[in-house]
């Protein structure tokens, strides 16, 4: 069937705003908890950002969907800010907290604002004054500003405009003396009734808050025969005056404009909003202590009890593949065998990649003690994985003064891929034992993302580490893997294999099947594949969380094509491949979605579970995520997302199920009867930080 390009794929950025909108969802439902719905109405805010700074600001002025991109974006962020004051006005009300504006200020709490902002708050306040005749400031990214209309005294007719910067580093939801459970103030209204502090001799008119949004993206020649942390610094800096390609605006129509002709924006990049900017913030208030009735009970991932309680944790592994699924596991398991590691004397060398490494992170520490104990320690770590630059940067310059190797990768590529090898010398030999991930080695993120895990000691994967560890640090080619697949040298290549091997295999009375868990699917080459298998009768069952740019369902194209999307308490974030395979089934794990930039300028890899029971696990896992009808959506041929219903069926919610398999196995293990908890909500949910 020739069906024309437009469509046959949806528009990228425009699912992406479809996600959100099932990000927002949640912060809508009724049957989440108060406090619940507020993390993912913040989470919503953190997500645009990023989309506005990255993915917006990508794109050429030139592109005609720019319009309604813009539009989409902005219609969603209305009906987020929406949402947060009826939750603000019900839900928060009955918890207990309370916004409290200005002329709502008892007698008490006025005078505790009131000195509150003369001896703390007015050193910090610088205004801007605004001229014609002069350049207008350079506003820093995603900061709050208030904005004045200010009159002469002598002459009220005579307007001028200010600005003035809500500080950082002071907290934006300002507590009150109050007899409510959590009374509060923002730290913008303090700042606006006492405006006439700043404007001495003027009188103050209207008032309004802005918000700019810039690009976040930059070039860096990497070929420079220079320090690479240095440039990635100097590019940093250079990231506060980029283009803004987003105004958020709450102001009388006229400084509106003002505003924005000063800035040269165009029409469509404004967004007028009518109350708080910037939720984000705001959403920190889920966090408050207390409030228990309004919160999900808190998850704690579960100790995997072979690997705490193995007192030879090599000979574990000489055994056995070990599969570990955060959050559900705890990433203790990785750091057991880390700290293993840096202890044992026989322990020659530690090589690993690190992505994004979170601030005090106890893998650092660990590499730091394995450096002081004699051990080698390489350690590839990716300097541009975004908004964590200058965290890696810290980091890379502590682990070089601790004596460790430390490399920042191929130039070109980002490094992507997770693993972590140890080198042991044993009475046989030396010996590798490999860890390979799908997500990143966080302990904090590991807590909130569904990341799956392997630990082997396979000769063939870890001889297969070893030479992609070679590839990274020095002059080695990728050649021939036995068992590991490498971006960008042979993965795309091996996933259209597969694709293809199912075609070709499938028949009416044994049809092939492929199930695939990613976070996006965006490559046209891999979509045209999986279109070409569905017309040959492969089933195909993909469970996308964020942005698909397939269409299924469409006769003749696709109609063998089932989409869906979980979006629940823990971010989906694991990369889980199935190929039937004619009945001898292969089961894929990966760091990488299915996007040109995982499969073309990223060093990624995939890698296959083999162990009987570790298969079966993980197929038995796929297929638990298109039984969701509780959490989860499903992708239409249209392009919107329909939310499962139970129906008659039972109820089924995936990661309740998993949270409860873990604690049953707990239980199990200690020989206890298990207590059902339902688990908490993510304290982040960032889609593009992978």
């Amino acid at each position: 069937m020739d069906t024309p390009s437009q469509e046959k794929y949806f528009d990228r950025e425009l699912s992406w705003i479809r996600f959100n909108a099932r990000v927002l969802a949640e912060g809508m439902d009724p049957s989440n908890p108060a406090l619940e719905r507020l993390k993912f109405l913040g989470i919503v805010s953190s997500n645009f950002d990023e989309f506005f700074m990255v993915r917006v600001a990508s794109l050429p002025e030139t592109d005609p969907r720019l319009p309604e991109i813009y539009r989409q974006a902005f219609d969603l962020i209305r009906k987020q800010h929406l949402s947060f004051k009826e939750l603000l006005a019900s839900g928060l009300a009955e918890a207990g907290i309370v916004r409290v504006l200005p002329p709502n200020l008892d007698e008490k709490q006025f005078a505790y604002v009131k000195n509150l902002f003369t001896k703390e708050l007015l050193p910090l306040l610088t205004p801007l004054a605004i001229h014609d005749e002069q350049p207008f400031p350079n506003l820093s990214n995603l900061t709050l500003y208030r904005v004045f209309e200010v009159g002469e005294s002598s002459n009220p007719a005579i307007l001028h405009h200010a600005l003035v910067e809500i500080p950082k580093n002071y907290p934006r939801m300002i507590s009150l003396p109050s007899g409510s459970a959590h009374a509060f103030i923002l730290i913008e209204d303090v700042i606006g009734l006492f405006a006439r502090e700043l404007f001495s001799g003027f009188m103050v008119g209207q008032q309004g808050l802005l918000r700019v949004t810039r690009c976040a993206e930059f070039t860096i020649d990497e070929e420079r025969d220079e320090d690479l942390a240095k440039i990635m610094s100097e590019a940093l800096r250079s990231r506060r005056e980029s283009p803004v390609v987003r105004l958020e605006i709450d102001a009388p129509k006229d400084v509106a404009e003002r505003f924005k002709k000063k800035m040269g924006l165009e029409e469509h990049m404004i967004f007028r909003g009518e109350g708080e900017l910037d939720l984000k913030s705001i959403s920190q208030l889920a966090f408050q202590p207390g409030f228990e009735k309004f919160k999900r009970p808190a998850w704690t991932p579960r100790p995997v009890a072979e690997v705490e309680e193995a007192r030879d944790l090599w000979g574990l592994l000489k055994e056995k593949d070990l599969l570990v699924h955060y959050p559900y596991d705890s990433f203790g398991a990785f750091l057991r065998f880390l700290t293993t590691a840096a202890e044992d004397p026989d322990v020659l060398a530690i090589k690993q990649t690190l992505y994004r490494i979170g601030r005090n992170s106890a893998v650092i520490n660990i590499l730091e003690k394995a450096v002081e104990k004699g051990k080698q320690v390489t350690v590839l770590l990716e300097l541009k994985a975004r908004f964590d630059e200058e965290l890696n940067i810290e980091e890379a310059r502590r682990l070089e003064r601790a004596g460790a190797t430390v490399l920042y990768g191929v130039v070109g590529l980002k490094t992507h891929a997770k693993a972590c090898l140890v080198i042991r010398r044993e009475a046989e030999g030396i010996k590798r034992y490999l860890h390979l991930g799908t997500g990143n080695y966080n302990e904090k993120t590991a807590q909130v993302y569904s990341d799956l895990n392997l630990f082997t000691s396979n000769d063939e994967f870890t001889r297969d580490a070893g030479s992609f560890f070679n590839v990274m640090t020095g002059f080695s080619s990728p050649g021939h893997f036995s068992k590991l697949e490498m971006a960008p040298h042979g993965l795309r290549r091996r996933l259209l294999r597969l694709i293809l091997r199912e075609s070709v295999q499938s028949a009416p009375e044994r049809p092939g099947l492929i199930m695939a868990k990613m976070n996006s699917l965006v490559d046209k080459e891999i979509i045209e594949a999986l279109y070409r298998a569905s017309q040959k009768g492969v089933r195909i069952k993909l469970n996308v969380r964020g942005i698909c740019c397939l269409r299924p369902g469409i006769k003749g194209l696709s109609e063998n094509i089932e989409v869906v999307s979980v979006v629940d308490m823990f971010l989906e974030h694991s990369r889980l491949f199935y190929f039937f395979n004619g009945g001898e089934e292969e089961v894929y794990l990966s760091s990488a979605d299915w996007m040109p930039r995982n499969l073309d300028r990223r060093l990624e890899l995939m890698f296959p579970v083999e162990d009987r029971k570790n298969k079966k696990e993980l197929l038995q896992l796929l297929s638990l995520y298109f039984k969701d009808n509780n959490k989860a959506w499903t992708l239409s041929p249209d392009g919107e997302y329909q939310k499962k219903e139970a129906g008659p069926d039972k109820k089924f919610r995936v990661q309740e199920y998993l949270c409860q398999k873990a604690l049953d196995s707990e239980s199990l293990s200690k020989k206890k009867i298990s207590i059902e908890v339902i688990p908490q909500k993510p304290k982040k949910f960032h889609d593009a930080k992978s």
